[in-house]
């Protein structure tokens, strides 16, 4: 049984250097948040009622996770749900669902990226922050840990914390419950040695045998001599055995934030009014708003889908005028919208997404700009947004003029307001030596073409859409599209 369950639980991939004498390393700081009923939670379980959560181990179906009533009727990870429903037939049991508990824990890492640059997600059910040059910043360990816990309970799941200078420790602390702050190494191995060999994750043919010679305590282990200990039981105990103990500089992969954003909730029931289901949208549209604020970012649009059981979802698109990152602004958008759209079939989840996130750029005002004129222009943007989300997107026209002679094609009316009064075209600072091949990935164009025709009396004529754009780095493109060839794409120059 505990063999089951540390197969289910597997160990962070760590890689260290395996010297035969480690050189210590004081500079790393590892915290560990532990999320015990993650599997539960990201099921949206009462972990208050006896609930569990089961998944598929060497072909059996073997519980996962089991919420602390359950524990206390008798129920464990790893067994079979017979059996558990013998011991509890109270017992509620859903499947599994690694994609839920993996977006949930990658919510937990944006919070996490506040308080670390530098997050880790090796493990399925836990965080790992390197929070040394963090210290003094929070005002040492244990406030960090605390601001770190309040921030995480907010999104209702309950971490157990531990830090120490090994990764591989504070994990072993903090599933094993005991909430250390050990910031020298030094002092590591005296805290650890109490700890069973069994909470290894060792094989269990070596626990056997290291328990038939007496072996019951890490610090045990640690009285033997190194020699000794790897030409009878392997290198392979001693190597985790220094990763214990902080012998190793250890590096994890760095958790980096996805430059897209998605979320859903799912319902408990069918719903089918508008006030059951929006609280859920609400939730999705702060974690939003949370997530562009951890990256100093705004969105351009989101999409908000409704999900049916036997239909297609229903998808409510959101484009703003301007980058946007008021989530009470966009849910007022969304309810308006969700009010005109009258819905197929009941709603069994919602779910929101945006791809369209660019730097935020707040606004600039000089010593003698009217801050009254600024706030006009912002909430008539405000207004158009509110026209588009009621009307649609081709509802609004704004009349536009056309570089074009006839009279009757001097202007126009576009979806898209545009500046009919443009002056001269900018033009970047730097010009590239040669254009540069382009292809148009994480690229948002910011203008409409201006046409570049010209040479044609001698023998270097070009054809070209010019564009300016930006690129997900915040940088001001301007790149062309060649009419003359294939239409390829080139960058042209780089606007200061």
């Amino acid at each position: 049984m505990a063999a089951i369950a540390r197969a289910l639980s597997p160990t962070p991939k760590v890689r260290a250097d395996p010297t035969a004498n480690p050189k210590p390393t004081h500079s790393q700081l590892w915290l560990c948040a532990y999320f015990p009923d993650l599997a539960l939670t990201a099921l949206q379980l009462d972990l208050q009622q006896t609930v569990a959560c089961a998944a598929q181990y060497q072909g059996q179906t073997r519980l996962y996770a089991v919420s602390e009533p359950a524990r206390q009727a008798g129920v464990e990870a790893g067994m079979a749900p017979a059996a558990a429903l013998a011991l509890c037939p109270g017992l509620s049991i859903r499947n599994r669902d690694a994609l839920a508990e993996r977006q949930a824990l990658v919510q937990l890492a944006e919070i996490a990226l506040n308080f670390s640059p530098w997050v880790s997600l090796d493990q399925p059910d836990c965080l790992l922050l390197e929070v040394r040059s963090c210290l003094t910043l929070f005002g040492g360990a244990a406030n960090l840990r605390d601001s770190l816990r309040i921030a995480l309970q907010a999104s209702t799941y309950r971490p157990l914390i531990a830090l120490s200078p090994s990764p591989v420790a504070s994990t072993l602390m903090a599933k094993l419950k005991l909430e250390s702050i050990i910031t020298d190494r030094q002092a590591l191995r005296s805290a650890l040695g109490p700890l069973p060999i069994a909470a290894l994750e060792l094989d269990d043919k070596l626990l056997r045998r290291l328990s038939r010679i007496g072996m019951r305590q890490l610090t045990d282990l640690w009285r033997l001599p190194r020699d000794g200990l790897a030409k009878r039981y392997g290198a392979e105990l001693l190597q985790q055995l220094d990763k214990l103990a902080g012998q190793h500089t250890q590096v994890l992969q760095a958790f980096h934030s996805p430059p897209r954003f998605q979320a859903s909730r799912e319902m408990p029931i069918e719903l089918e009014r508008i006030e059951h289901f929006f609280p859920a949208i609400e939730q999705l549209a702060g974690e939003f708003a949370a997530f562009l604020k951890n990256r100093d970012a705004t969105t351009l649009g989101i999409t908000l889908a409704l999900h049916h059981h036997g239909r297609p979802s229903t998808c409510l698109p959101l484009a703003f005028r301007a980058g946007n990152r008021d989530p009470q602004y966009w849910c007022r958008l969304l309810y308006e919208k969700l009010e005109r759209s009258p819905l197929p079939a009941p709603v069994l989840a919602v779910s929101l997404q945006s791809d369209a996130i660019a730097p935020f750029q707040p606004a600039d005002f000089s010593l003698f700009d009217d801050t009254e004129q600024a706030n006009s222009e912002a909430e008539w943007q405000a207004v158009l947004d509110q026209l588009q989300a009621r009307l649609g997107h081709q509802a609004l026209l704004f009349p536009s003029t056309q570089a074009d002679h006839r009279p009757e094609c001097a202007s126009s009316n576009k979806p898209k307001q545009v500046n009919s009064n443009p002056g001269l075209a900018p033009r970047p600072l730097w010009l590239m030596p040669n254009p540069a091949p382009l292809k148009l990935t994480d690229i948002r164009l910011l203008s409409t073409a201006e046409r570049i025709e010209s040479g044609w009396w001698d023998d270097q004529p070009i054809r070209r859409d010019y564009y300016l754009a930006q690129d997900n780095q915040g940088r001001k493109l301007w790149i062309y599209r060649d009419l003359s060839t294939k239409q390829q794409w080139f960058l042209h120059g780089l606007f200061g």
